[in-house]
């Protein structure tokens, strides 16, 4: 997606709710265990970017 298009989206869509920021107790039923912070994911990741 090009970067103006990324921006306007955003800029649309607005800053998130607190209620859309909280993690439902629905992950934790789906993946059989607590959900991860993003910077975990990433860390365990990071070779699939480089």
């Amino acid at each position: 997606m090009p970067e103006p298009v990324a921006d306007g989206t955003l800029e649309i869509l607005g800053d998130p709710t607190a209620d859309e920021q909280r993690v439902s107790p629905d992950v934790e039923r789906v993946l059989g265990r607590p959900p991860r912070r993003f910077a975990e994911w990433a860390l365990r990741n990071i070779a699939a970017f480089r």
